[in-house]
Protein backbone atom coordinates (compact mmCIF):
# COMPACT_ATOMS: atom_id res chain seq x y z
CA UNK A 1 0.00 0.00 0.00
CA UNK A 2 1.23 3.40 -1.06
CA UNK A 3 2.08 5.96 1.39
CA UNK A 4 0.06 9.59 0.40
CA UNK A 5 2.76 12.54 0.75
CA UNK A 6 1.33 15.31 2.52
CA UNK A 7 2.97 18.87 1.56
CA UNK A 8 1.57 20.72 4.81
CA UNK A 9 3.83 19.73 7.74
CA UNK A 10 7.24 19.96 5.49
CA UNK A 11 6.73 23.29 4.19
CA UNK A 12 6.03 24.75 7.61
CA UNK A 13 9.66 23.09 8.12
CA UNK A 14 10.93 24.55 5.38
CA UNK A 15 9.42 27.90 6.00
CA UNK A 16 10.31 28.16 9.60
CA UNK A 17 13.94 26.81 8.49
CA UNK A 18 14.59 29.63 5.75
CA UNK A 19 13.27 32.50 8.28
CA UNK A 20 15.64 31.10 10.59
CA UNK A 21 18.03 31.70 7.82
CA UNK A 22 17.57 35.47 7.05
CA UNK A 23 17.14 36.41 10.54
CA UNK A 24 20.88 35.16 11.40
CA UNK A 25 22.03 36.70 7.90
CA UNK A 26 19.94 40.50 8.22
CA UNK A 27 19.31 41.04 11.99
CA UNK A 28 21.66 43.60 13.00
CA UNK A 29 24.46 42.64 15.62
CA UNK A 30 27.68 44.27 16.46
CA UNK A 31 31.19 43.92 15.08
CA UNK A 32 32.83 40.75 17.22
CA UNK A 33 35.70 42.44 18.67
CA UNK A 34 38.83 40.59 18.26
CA UNK A 35 40.82 39.64 21.02
CA UNK A 36 43.48 41.50 22.44
CA UNK A 37 46.58 39.99 24.16
CA UNK A 38 46.64 40.77 27.64
CA UNK A 39 48.64 43.82 28.31
CA UNK A 40 52.14 44.03 29.74
CA UNK A 41 51.56 45.86 33.11
CA UNK A 42 54.61 47.68 33.69
CA UNK A 43 55.72 47.85 37.59
CA UNK A 44 55.42 51.59 39.08
CA UNK A 45 58.04 52.53 39.92
CA UNK A 46 59.11 52.51 43.65
CA UNK A 47 59.18 56.04 45.42
CA UNK A 48 62.48 57.28 46.04
CA UNK A 49 63.33 55.97 49.90
CA UNK A 50 64.03 58.42 52.23
CA UNK A 51 67.97 58.56 52.28
CA UNK A 52 69.11 57.32 55.57
CA UNK A 53 70.75 59.90 57.81
CA UNK A 54 74.15 58.25 59.48
CA UNK A 55 74.57 61.23 61.79
CA UNK A 56 71.33 63.24 62.70
CA UNK A 57 71.70 66.97 63.61
CA UNK A 58 69.72 66.23 66.52
CA UNK A 59 71.88 63.94 68.30
CA UNK A 60 74.71 66.30 68.43
CA UNK A 61 75.29 67.35 71.92
CA UNK A 62 75.24 71.09 72.59
CA UNK A 63 76.00 73.50 75.48
CA UNK A 64 72.90 75.00 76.92
CA UNK A 65 71.53 78.22 75.18
CA UNK A 66 72.76 81.95 77.18
CA UNK A 67 69.76 83.45 75.91
CA UNK A 68 66.97 82.80 74.04
CA UNK A 69 67.62 81.90 70.33
CA UNK A 70 66.80 84.58 67.74
CA UNK A 71 65.02 83.07 64.02
CA UNK A 72 67.47 83.00 61.64
CA UNK A 73 67.87 85.23 58.99
CA UNK A 74 67.32 83.75 55.57
CA UNK A 75 70.53 82.26 53.92
CA UNK A 76 70.98 86.06 51.57
CA UNK A 77 71.15 87.97 54.62
CA UNK A 78 73.22 85.28 56.54
CA UNK A 79 76.33 86.74 56.58
CA UNK A 80 76.70 89.18 60.10
CA UNK A 81 74.89 86.19 61.93
CA UNK A 82 77.15 83.82 61.39
CA UNK A 83 80.76 86.26 61.39
CA UNK A 84 79.42 87.03 65.02
CA UNK A 85 78.82 83.30 65.88
CA UNK A 86 82.15 82.72 64.92
CA UNK A 87 84.08 85.73 65.95
CA UNK A 88 82.80 84.99 69.03
CA UNK A 89 84.51 81.90 69.13
CA UNK A 90 88.26 83.32 68.97
CA UNK A 91 87.56 85.28 72.11
CA UNK A 92 89.25 88.71 70.53
CA UNK A 93 91.11 86.75 67.89
CA UNK A 94 90.94 88.25 64.07
CA UNK A 95 88.44 86.10 62.35
CA UNK A 96 89.37 88.46 59.09
CA UNK A 97 92.45 87.22 59.15
CA UNK A 98 91.22 83.09 58.12
CA UNK A 99 88.30 84.23 56.78
CA UNK A 100 86.22 85.62 54.01
CA UNK A 101 83.36 87.61 55.25
CA UNK A 102 80.79 87.94 52.50
CA UNK A 103 79.06 84.78 51.84
CA UNK A 104 80.42 83.10 54.66
CA UNK A 105 77.92 80.48 54.86
CA UNK A 106 78.30 79.10 51.29
CA UNK A 107 81.66 79.86 50.85
CA UNK A 108 82.21 77.18 54.07
CA UNK A 109 79.53 75.16 52.61
CA UNK A 110 81.54 74.85 49.28
CA UNK A 111 84.61 74.51 51.00
CA UNK A 112 84.43 71.74 53.21
CA UNK A 113 82.57 70.07 50.04
CA UNK A 114 85.53 69.70 48.10
CA UNK A 115 88.35 69.27 50.27
CA UNK A 116 87.83 65.77 49.32
CA UNK A 117 88.55 66.89 45.43
CA UNK A 118 91.50 68.08 43.63
CA UNK A 119 89.74 71.32 42.81
CA UNK A 120 88.44 74.43 43.93
CA UNK A 121 87.53 77.88 42.43
CA UNK A 122 89.58 80.23 44.51
CA UNK A 123 86.36 83.00 44.30
CA UNK A 124 84.21 80.37 45.89
CA UNK A 125 87.48 79.20 49.21
CA UNK A 126 86.27 80.43 52.31
CA UNK A 127 89.77 80.67 53.94
CA UNK A 128 91.98 83.55 53.20
CA UNK A 129 95.73 82.56 51.98
CA UNK A 130 98.65 82.24 54.13
CA UNK A 131 100.61 85.10 54.21
CA UNK A 132 103.88 85.07 53.19
CA UNK A 133 105.86 83.24 49.96
CA UNK A 134 106.53 79.70 50.07
CA UNK A 135 109.79 78.58 51.50
CA UNK A 136 111.15 76.44 48.61
CA UNK A 137 114.47 74.57 50.14
CA UNK A 138 117.11 74.22 47.08
CA UNK A 139 119.55 71.01 47.20
CA UNK A 140 121.53 70.53 43.90
CA UNK A 141 118.97 71.22 40.79
CA UNK A 142 116.11 69.69 43.34
CA UNK A 143 114.02 72.16 45.04
CA UNK A 144 111.87 70.87 47.44
CA UNK A 145 109.26 72.24 50.61
CA UNK A 146 111.52 73.87 53.06
CA UNK A 147 110.59 73.79 56.56
CA UNK A 148 110.48 77.24 56.80
CA UNK A 149 107.20 77.00 55.21
CA UNK A 150 105.34 75.63 58.20
CA UNK A 151 106.20 78.32 60.42
CA UNK A 152 103.75 79.94 58.02
CA UNK A 153 101.00 78.72 59.64
CA UNK A 154 101.95 78.92 63.28
CA UNK A 155 98.73 81.19 63.95
CA UNK A 156 96.27 79.38 62.00
CA UNK A 157 97.06 76.28 63.72
CA UNK A 158 97.28 77.58 67.47
CA UNK A 159 93.96 79.79 66.66
CA UNK A 160 92.24 76.29 65.92
CA UNK A 161 93.53 74.83 68.52
CA UNK A 162 92.05 77.07 71.09
CA UNK A 163 88.43 77.15 70.13
CA UNK A 164 86.73 75.18 72.72
CA UNK A 165 84.93 72.29 70.30
CA UNK A 166 81.67 72.18 71.98
CA UNK A 167 81.10 76.16 71.71
CA UNK A 168 81.97 75.82 68.01
CA UNK A 169 79.60 72.79 67.50
CA UNK A 170 76.91 74.29 69.68
CA UNK A 171 77.22 77.59 67.34
CA UNK A 172 76.98 75.19 64.08
CA UNK A 173 73.96 73.80 65.18
CA UNK A 174 71.71 76.42 65.61
CA UNK A 175 73.58 77.76 62.38
CA UNK A 176 72.78 74.09 60.62
CA UNK A 177 70.02 74.95 59.25
CA UNK A 178 71.54 77.78 56.80
CA UNK A 179 74.26 75.52 56.52
CA UNK A 180 71.49 72.96 55.44
CA UNK A 181 69.92 75.42 52.90
CA UNK A 182 73.60 76.25 51.05
CA UNK A 183 74.35 72.61 50.37
CA UNK A 184 71.26 71.17 48.75
CA UNK A 185 72.13 73.92 46.37
CA UNK A 186 75.47 72.65 45.59
CA UNK A 187 75.25 69.04 47.16
CA UNK A 188 74.27 65.70 46.24
CA UNK A 189 70.69 65.44 46.68
CA UNK A 190 69.35 63.00 49.50
CA UNK A 191 72.24 63.71 51.67
CA UNK A 192 72.82 66.00 54.50
CA UNK A 193 75.48 68.49 55.19
CA UNK A 194 76.14 66.73 58.27
CA UNK A 195 76.67 63.54 57.27
CA UNK A 196 78.93 64.84 54.47
CA UNK A 197 81.32 66.64 57.25
CA UNK A 198 81.78 64.08 59.23
CA UNK A 199 82.49 61.91 56.11
CA UNK A 200 85.41 64.97 55.21
CA UNK A 201 86.41 64.90 58.70
CA UNK A 202 87.08 61.15 57.97
CA UNK A 203 89.08 61.84 55.07
CA UNK A 204 91.82 64.73 56.35
CA UNK A 205 91.95 62.07 59.45
CA UNK A 206 92.92 59.30 56.97
CA UNK A 207 95.28 61.91 55.22
CA UNK A 208 98.56 59.61 55.24
CA UNK A 209 102.18 60.63 56.04
CA UNK A 210 104.07 61.84 52.55
CA UNK A 211 107.84 61.66 54.22
CA UNK A 212 110.20 64.30 54.35
CA UNK A 213 111.80 66.56 51.51
CA UNK A 214 108.39 66.86 49.12
CA UNK A 215 110.29 67.52 46.46
CA UNK A 216 108.29 70.34 44.38
CA UNK A 217 108.32 71.16 40.77
CA UNK A 218 107.51 74.88 39.15
CA UNK A 219 104.08 74.74 37.17
CA UNK A 220 104.67 76.05 33.67
CA UNK A 221 103.09 79.32 33.12
CA UNK A 222 101.96 79.74 36.93
CA UNK A 223 103.79 81.35 39.33
CA UNK A 224 103.25 78.54 41.89
CA UNK A 225 104.94 75.17 42.63
CA UNK A 226 103.44 71.55 42.44
CA UNK A 227 104.67 68.24 44.04
CA UNK A 228 107.11 66.16 42.20
CA UNK A 229 105.58 63.20 43.00
CA UNK A 230 102.61 62.81 40.83
CA UNK A 231 100.87 60.68 43.63
CA UNK A 232 100.83 63.78 45.99
CA UNK A 233 99.96 66.22 43.36
CA UNK A 234 97.04 64.21 42.29
CA UNK A 235 95.79 63.94 45.72
CA UNK A 236 93.10 66.28 47.38
CA UNK A 237 93.11 69.80 47.95
CA UNK A 238 92.18 68.94 51.74
CA UNK A 239 95.39 65.92 51.97
CA UNK A 240 97.58 68.66 50.41
CA UNK A 241 96.84 71.31 52.60
CA UNK A 242 97.49 69.06 56.25
CA UNK A 243 101.40 68.45 53.94
CA UNK A 244 102.10 71.88 52.96
CA UNK A 245 101.61 73.05 57.03
CA UNK A 246 103.95 70.40 58.24
CA UNK A 247 103.46 67.19 60.07
CA UNK A 248 103.45 68.46 63.41
CA UNK A 249 100.45 71.22 62.67
CA UNK A 250 98.97 68.53 60.93
CA UNK A 251 98.79 66.33 63.41
CA UNK A 252 97.54 68.95 65.67
CA UNK A 253 94.84 69.84 63.30
CA UNK A 254 93.94 66.35 63.08
CA UNK A 255 93.34 65.69 66.81
CA UNK A 256 91.06 68.33 66.85
CA UNK A 257 89.49 67.08 64.05
CA UNK A 258 88.85 63.88 66.22
CA UNK A 259 87.33 65.73 69.33
CA UNK A 260 85.21 67.68 66.47
CA UNK A 261 84.27 64.41 64.59
CA UNK A 262 83.15 62.90 68.04
CA UNK A 263 80.89 65.31 68.59
CA UNK A 264 79.64 65.97 65.26
CA UNK A 265 78.82 62.24 64.72
CA UNK A 266 77.99 61.62 68.32
CA UNK A 267 80.17 58.40 68.36
CA UNK A 268 84.36 57.35 68.38
CA UNK A 269 85.46 57.52 65.22
CA UNK A 270 86.39 53.69 63.31
CA UNK A 271 89.51 52.26 63.93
Amino acid sequence: MSRQFKAGPWLAVAFLAVCGVLAWKYYPREDAVPASPAETIAPAPEAPREPQVLHPIEDVPVLPEEAPAEPLPALADSDAVAWAALAGLLDGGDLAAFLVPDYLVQRLVTTIDNLPRRDITRQAYAARPVTGDLAVGVSGEQRYLDRANFARYDTAVATFERVDSRRLVSAYVRLYPLFEQAYREVGVPGRTFNDRLVEVIDHLLAAPEPGDNLALVPVPGRPRWAFADPRLEQASIGHKALWRMGPDHATRVKAKLGQLRELLAAQRPAG
